[in-house]
């Protein structure tokens, strides 16, 4: 076992709870290992601290798995399940078990640079999409399947699908990877589900409603799960604030920037059908086949789909101002590093300040951001320089973050990234 020390002085964050040691914390170099390779973390008095996994070559040189002393094979198919079922745990008491759900988020449920997002589908089966964006993750995947195999079979005696009925996708298609000395590699079908169309697959959302998605090839694990109490929260203000009176004279029209499958339109549908109005959905995204996949779903929501392929940032400018009762900017990270910090923030404000001038006086705009290194406080900012280039003040009403299946842990907030405010446009 590799032992690590950490240099005196430089052990209060970690002993405060954040998985991370930086390679300028360590009293000796951390070279010397195979990315991903085991290590035990010991303090300046040579105490055990933690076990984990190391990087010589990362600025991020360990990260931690378990700081239990007797567990000494955190990394095992045993220490994994472990890790597993406290995951799931946590999920159902969020009221999440039956709904699609992110079950595994890193650092936050122990096990981390992993992602395990759990897709319920609408006939009872369920996808496990694997995603493994670090060397010490990578090392986890055999390990991963057995345990995962394992939580099924208990989970079935609870009502849970079988593991006949899971299917495996991993995706460890991210370009982080090449970072840590990873391939990127194409989304592979580990395990399939008979009679089923992964690239076709019908998800059950948390509200009882669907959406269909691909599961192999769509973006990040095919879906994007962090959204879905905002996305609700959105809808509750449509349904308030506009008021939408049945047999009204026309639809309400909403536009979502960067729309992929629909998820924002078709939830806000279907709360305008609710009410006995029809909607007007434009959908914008620049891949054809998230466009056609959309327009499945927002025309299922019973919403008029208007699908429009083109660069958002360049296609706003055409669009006429004050067209739309609801603006929905939810884009990809425009910050993926620190040096893309002074770029990303006049993105955002760009993209902004026009879904203020695209909102009709009186609608409803959702302003998102998914980037990381974008401070609250930061955000904050942006949002009040596109009020500044638009000429429209805004009155924020709320304010959401990633869904409870993302949890945040306080010593760690790296893994709290997602900033959503819902404003009324004057």
């Amino acid at each position: 076992m590799t032992i690590w020390t950490l240099q005196k002085g430089h052990d209060r964050r970690f002993r405060g709870g954040h998985p991370w040691v930086y390679s300028n914390e360590l009293a000796a170099s951390p070279k010397g290992i195979a990315p991903g390779d085991p290590v035990e973390l010991r303090g300046p008095g040579g105490e055990f601290l933690a076990w984990g996994y190391g990087h010589p070559g990362s600025l991020i040189a360990f990260r931690a798995l378990g700081r239990n002393p007797l567990e000494t094979q955190p990394w095992s198919a045993a220490g994994v399940l472990s890790r597993l079922r406290g995951a799931s745990a946590l999920r159902r008491q969020a009221g999440l078990g039956q709904a699609s759900h992110r079950l595994v988020f890193g650092e936050a449920d122990a096990l981390p640079g992993l992602v395990v997002d759990r897709y319920r589908l609408t006939g009872g089966q369920q996808v496990l999409a694997v995603q493994a964006q670090t060397a010490g993750a990578d090392r986890l995947l055999p390990a991963l399947r057995e345990a995962l195999e394992t939580l099924t079979g208990e989970e079935t005696a609870m009502g849970g699908p079988s593991w006949e009925q899971t299917a495996l996708v991993i995706r460890n298609d991210t370009r982080g990877r090449v970072m840590e000395g990873l391939e990127e590699e194409p989304p592979r079908l580990e395990k399939a589900l008979a009679g089923v169309d992964l690239t076709q697959a019908e998800l059950v959302l948390e509200d009882g409603s669907t959406l269909t998605a691909d599961l192999v090839g769509g973006q990040k694990t095919g879906f994007f799960l962090d959204q879905r109490a905002n996305v609700t929260r959105l809808a509750a203000l449509v349904r308030s604030a506009l008021a939408i009176p049945a047999g009204a004279p026309g639809p309400l029209n909403v536009l979502d920037v960067f729309g992929y499958v629909g998820q924002w339109g078709a939830a806000l549908a279907r709360t305008a059908k609710q009410g006995g109005a029809t909607a007007r959905v434009t959908v914008m995204d620049s891949s054809a086949s998230a466009l056609e996949r959309a327009q499945a779903n927002l025309t299922a929501a019973g919403a008029q789909a208007v699908p429009l392929k083109a660069d958002a940032m360049k296609a706003l400018l055409e669009l006429p101002a004050a067209a739309f009762q609801v603006v929905v900017a939810d884009p990809p990270a425009f910050i993926r590093s620190r040096k893309d910090q002074p770029t990303g923030q006049a993105a955002y404000a760009k993209l902004f300040a026009q879904a203020l001038r695209l909102t009709a006086p009186g609608g409803l705009v959702a302003a998102c951001s998914c980037s990381q290194l974008l401070s609250p406080e930061d955000f904050r900012e942006v949002l009040a320089k596109a009020e500044s280039k638009s000429g429209r003040p805004v009155r924020w009403v709320a304010q959401g973050g990633q869904g409870p299946d993302h949890p945040v842990v306080a010593a760690f907030p790296e893994g709290n990234y997602l900033k959503c405010w819902l404003g009324v446009v004057g």
